[in-house]
């Protein structure tokens, strides 16, 4: 299955809260961050979501989210590799992120889990790392090499 990937536009803004929300994501500062959406669509309906906070040299991948209708099918993988690109693209030398339920999913990409006290203060203070996710989450890391925009897993 190959999905079409797009940018987020205003008007996916219900979209994405429903599919975030119908998956236990945080959906709160959304509107905030709507550019930095791609979204994954199957014959004209939106299936899943990602998108990565930048904070300089790192970014924060959040909102990884396919519908569970279309898991299984390697969207999610998709989503992902569209994020990373972006992320190496704007001059990202490591990507993190927070997960409750999926660090196998994130291992089996590459990420490896890190300490909440590793992230740098960028992502430290973004309000996902601050009060929208559990402090409980898994914080785990990948790292890009400084000689490619190939994203490797971390040490």
């Amino acid at each position: 299955m190959t999905p079409t990937l797009a940018a987020a536009s205003a008007a996916d803004l219900d979209v994405i809260r429903a599919l975030l929300s119908a998956s236990g994501l945080p959906v709160d500062d959304i509107d905030e961050h709507l550019a930095e959406f791609v979204l994954a669509q199957w014959e004209g309906a939106t299936i899943g979501t990602v998108a990565v906070e930048h904070t300089g040299e790192a970014g924060l991948l959040r909102s990884l989210c396919v519908i569970p209708s279309h898991r299984g099918h390697s969207v999610g993988a998709q989503l992902l590799a569209a994020a990373e690109a972006v992320a190496a693209s704007r001059g990202a030398r490591a990507l993190y992120l927070l997960t409750t339920g999926s660090a196998a999913f994130f291992e089996r990409h590459g990420f490896s889990v890190t300490s909440r006290a590793n992230a740098p203060d960028g992502i430290r203070n973004t309000a996902q790392f601050r009060t929208l996710c559990p402090s409980t989450a898994v914080c785990m890391r990948k790292t890009f090499p400084s000689s490619s925009n190939e994203p490797t897993r971390s040490p």
